[in-house]
């Protein structure tokens, strides 16, 4: 899911593939026009959405006022959890990997299963406490300064690098994707000029609707795809017939290193993608426990379909591209959409809505990670300066200061993204495995109310961050990103849980305080 897996894919579908042109299909002319009626889509929403807000405060801006309803929440939650990337990533790691990479879908499948550990008594919270950011929860249940610190500067640095990375891909994807027509720059620029519009516009209920509409986009441009590739290169059972001839390794068993990974993928993903704070942000704004509930059990059957596709995409360029290098092999879903254009005419409408939905991913999660950025800089950052002031002085200054960080924000990523240093990209890989190590705070401080006998007390979490980040980042100073196949991440987060409880444990018996 890391969006250095596909940044330079939709440069694939340039004029040395000419998607369409083959046809007299011009596509720059095609994608400029569909980006040009998203964009204005994307503006219009933003209109509503601020016509839609009941009150001005900070709740109503990065909440929605608490009050999304079942469709967009499922809507919002689908596009937080699927981005551009599951559209190059996962046929990828398909290509190279062979057909026992359809587990995949139990690695999406178990993030609602994380979801489920703290989400229902998280709202509960929520609801009754008035929660803002991720760190209030910590404030509230824990009462330690130092705790919530750490945890609002690990959300701070995983959703700037989120974000950076976001920028990079618009860039690439619009010129990509207009063969050049569009500069890098331009849609890095113009990219994030919009979002930012509609945001300050609408705010977490504008991100939602445009979430909406790209989850909807999505949808239907993978059905369409779906449908073309089997008429094109056959039925799944088909497809792994071809396979098991042209390459039978990728037809076979994985073996006990390969079962050792995706073992500590499904816990990486399963419990750290529910800790993405536009993710925890989003259980704080629904409207009622039952919706919320409902929108969960339906992301639990929707890998089904949207994994299963992306995979058959990958399974196709198995047969179609045979003996693709690694780095080639990371381009194999723009492979098959020009593919599917140079031998079927009729596709070339459902490949350009593929396209859009890419970038569309990448713009909802964007904006997303926008607004938990700015939600964070000004409530765990600057609010606790301004304590000196009435609740209302407060509330009008932090909504005047919130569209001041979101373009200070903007301007220093995207300045950033305009001169990219790889050298950024490292943080960017291990992002995952820092965030995971906040688990227990959410997942065993959820078990408990505050000063309950035997809750788990604030030293205790963090003590175990300490633990599970030195060991995650430990490992990976010293090149052992896999330890036989588990991620650092998944080892620092199981020693992270243990000295939790080991703490509790040795706090009981007064060993500790």
């Amino acid at each position: 899911m890391n969006p250095t897996a596909w940044l330079g894919l939709a440069q694939e579908i340039g004029p040395t593939q000419g998607l369409g042109q083959a046809q007299g299909f011009d596509q720059a002319r095609w994608v400029i026009l569909a980006c040009m009626a998203y964009v204005i889509l994307l503006l219009v929403l933003g209109g509503l959405g601020r016509r839609a807000m009941v009150h001005r405060n900070l709740a109503e801006f990065f909440l929605a006022g608490r009050n999304l309803g079942f469709l967009v929440l499922l809507l919002t939650l689908f596009a937080t959890q699927y981005s551009g990337n599951s559209m190059s990533a996962f046929p990828g790691k398909t290509y190279r990997s062979g057909l026992s990479y359809i587990m995949s879908v139990t690695f999406m499948t178990s993030i609602v299963s994380g979801y489920l550990l703290f989400a229902p008594q998280l709202f509960r919270r929520a609801r009754k406490r008035r929660y803002l950011t991720p760190s209030d929860f910590l404030a509230d249940r824990f009462g330690h300064r130092g705790l919530c610190d750490l945890a609002s500067t690990i959300f701070a640095v995983t959703l700037c690098n989120f974000l950076l990375a976001q920028l990079m891909a618009m860039g690439h994807a619009f010129s990509g994707l207009t063969a050049g027509a569009v500069p890098y720059w331009v849609g890095v620029v113009g990219g994030a000029t919009v979002i930012l519009i509609y945001e300050l516009l609408g705010g977490m209920r504008a991100v939602a609707w445009t979430d909406a509409v790209q989850g909807v986009i999505l949808a239907l441009g993978l059905s369409l795809v779906l449908v073309l590739l089997t008429v094109e290169v056959g039925t799944p059972a088909q497809v792994v017939a071809q396979i098991s001839e042209l390459a039978p390794a990728k037809a076979a068993s994985p073996d006990l290193r390969a079962c050792a990974g995706w073992l500590s993928t499904l816990l990486l993903l399963g419990l750290g993608a529910p800790l993405y704070p536009q993710a925890i942000q989003r259980i704080y704004a629904a409207r009622r426990l039952g919706e919320l509930r409902r929108a969960l059990a339906c992301m639990a059957w929707i890998p089904l379909f949207a994994i299963t596709t992306v995979v058959f995409i990958g399974a196709a360029g198995i047969v179609l591209f045979p003996g693709l290098e690694k780095v080639e092999s990371d381009k194999v879903t723009f492979k098959v959409l020009a593919h599917l254009v140079e031998i079927q005419p009729l596709a070339t409408l459902p490949v350009v809505l593929v396209m859009m939905a890419v970038v569309a991913a990448i713009m909802s999660t964007a904006d997303s990670a926008l607004l938990s950025l700015t939600s964070i800089l000004t409530k765990d950052f600057f609010a606790p300066r301004r304590r000196e002031e009435s609740a209302e002085e407060r509330e009008a200054a932090l909504l005047r200061l919130a569209p001041v960080l979101s373009v200070a924000a903007l301007l220093i990523l995207g300045a950033v993204a305009l001169s990219p240093r790889f050298t950024l990209w490292r943080l960017l890989e291990i992002k995952f495995e820092i965030l995971i190590q906040l688990s227990p705070a959410f997942v065993l401080g959820t078990l408990h109310e505050r000063g309950e006998p035997g809750a788990f007390s604030g030293k205790d979490v963090l003590r175990g961050l300490g633990v599970g980040l030195s060991v995650a980042l430990g490992l990976y100073l010293v090149g052992w990103s896999q330890v036989a196949g588990l991620h650092a991440g998944t080892i620092g987060v199981v020693a992270n849980y243990v000295t939790v409880v080991a703490s509790r444990r040795m706090r009981g018996r007064g060993i500790v305080t």
